[in-house]
């Protein structure tokens, strides 16, 4: 991985508040930035990932420590609280007539979360300083056990999570704990591209509450500023205003990343490693174990390529033989593959059978294998499908991990399916 965390990112114009029902980020200006990872899930606000972005262009030695997991960092983990939503997988109210992707499922963003909106379990942190500082400290608490434990990539997505908390707590309208409708435009940068602090050197350490209670000092004056800006429909004037409190934010990422790589890089690593042999690599392949909606399989997400279908279903269903997953009506492709946290991971060379039964009478219905390299970015993708004949059958599936590949995502899918798509006994073993 180079240096140059921002080599797949060509700039384009930001509008954030407006959805895409197709492309594979929910947010257009995601899709025009050019981000290439599957597994990349940028926020609406972006000033979020930019924040993480500028403050890891001056830490170079982190990025060569973190490899992909830098660039996961910066395009999905630091959203995690934005994201942890029960709407996420249906048509929410907040985006009419498209399907928000089921990204708290894909990550298991509940989980380093540590609130489930849905099971009502955990704890809700709010976004404004005074509860956020409590979730940057219990968050970075998280990361540093997991990374004694020997779970770096667990390790980093609860640090994401934890920068999300302390940039919020510099955002002018976050420090002000403003509301309504004054709320977005002060937030929404117009050009994150200009987020930069170069010449940064390292803070000798770092006191959450101080630096939290430094930003929202700092974040409050200058939203007083905003304040008159936005009455007097000067809104194209205010990004001088959030510049200087990002900025802060980017610092103070800054600060914190470098104590978290002084504090692990000689104990953790995210080098790549063969996948083990003679085991059963796929969780819940039998889909027997519910998540916190019985309909979607543990370790399991479900995924939609047109989130503007109404018409198409997919679902975990209880017979008598036991659990399957079903995919109805498919009119493009439908998906249920592992979350990121349950794909296998191996190094470039290996082979891998996954296993499946498939039943369907029409369309295409089959098992698939995408391959990806550290940060998600797609390599290969491996499909075969059922032959229509109405009854069970046995698929296999041969894929040889290409080069700079690490990740592997299995899954079932479904496209031009008129009736019901069945899918049970999944199963991945290294040849």
């Amino acid at each position: 991985m180079t240096q140059d965390i921002g080599s797949d990112l060509m700039w384009g114009p930001v509008r954030f508040r407006e959805p895409a029902a197709r492309g594979p980020y929910l947010w257009d200006w995601g899709n025009e930035c050019g981000l290439k990872g599957l597994g990349y899930a940028p926020t609406s606000m972006g000033g979020h990932h930019f924040i993480t972005l500028a403050a890891l262009r001056e830490l170079p030695k982190v990025v060569a420590w973190l490899r992909g997991e830098a660039r996961l960092l910066i395009w999905t983990y630091c959203g995690f609280p934005d994201m942890n939503w029960a709407q996420y997988g249906t048509f929410g109210a907040e985006v009419p007539g498209v399907r928000l992707p089921d990204t708290r499922r894909e990550w298991e963003i509940s989980r380093y979360c540590r609130y489930n909106q849905l099971l009502n379990e955990g704890h809700f942190v709010g976004h404004h300083p005074k509860q956020a500082v409590d979730g940057l400290i219990d968050r970075y608490a998280d990361a540093c056990r997991a990374a004694e434990e020997g779970r770096p990539r667990d390790a980093v997505r609860f640090l994401g999570a934890a920068l999300h908390y302390l940039q919020d707590s510099g955002s002018p309208p976050h420090a002000a704990e403003v509301s309504g409708p004054n709320h977005m435009p002060a937030e929404s940068l117009r050009d994150p591209s200009q987020i930069a602090i170069a010449g940064y050197e390292p803070s000798v350490s770092f006191d959450p509450r101080a630096v939290v209670r430094q930003l929202e000092a700092l974040g409050i004056e200058h939203y007083r500023w905003i304040v008159p800006l936005l009455a007097g429909d000067r809104s194209d004037e205010i990004l001088g205003h959030q510049l200087v409190c990002a900025n802060a934010c980017a610092k103070a990422v800054a600060d914190l990343l470098n104590q978290f790589f002084l504090a692990y890089h000689e104990r953790i690593d995210f080098l790549p490693r063969a996948a083990p042999t003679d085991c059963e690599l796929l969780y819940n392949g039998d889909f027997s174990r519910p998540a916190d909606a019985p309909q979607c399989p543990d370790g399991w997400v479900m995924y939609w390529e047109d989130r503007a279908d109404t018409r198409a279903v997919a679902e975990r269903v209880v017979v008598r033989e036991g659990a399957v997953v079903t995919i109805a009506d498919a009119g493009e492709r439908v998906a249920c593959r592992t979350t990121w946290p349950r794909a296998v991971r191996g190094v470039a060379g290996q082979v891998f059978v996954l296993r499946g039964e498939v039943l369907c009478g029409n369309g295409e219905a089959g098992i698939e294998v995408v391959c990806t390299d550290d940060a998600t970015r797609p390599l290969a993708e491996y499909r075969v499908h059922a032959g229509q004949r109405g009854d069970w059958e046995s698929l296999e599936l041969v894929v040889t991990m290409p080069a700079d590949g690490e990740i592997l995502l299995p899954g079932v899918y479904a496209r031009d399916v008129q009736g019901t798509a069945r899918f049970r006994r999944l199963s991945l073993r290294v040849r």
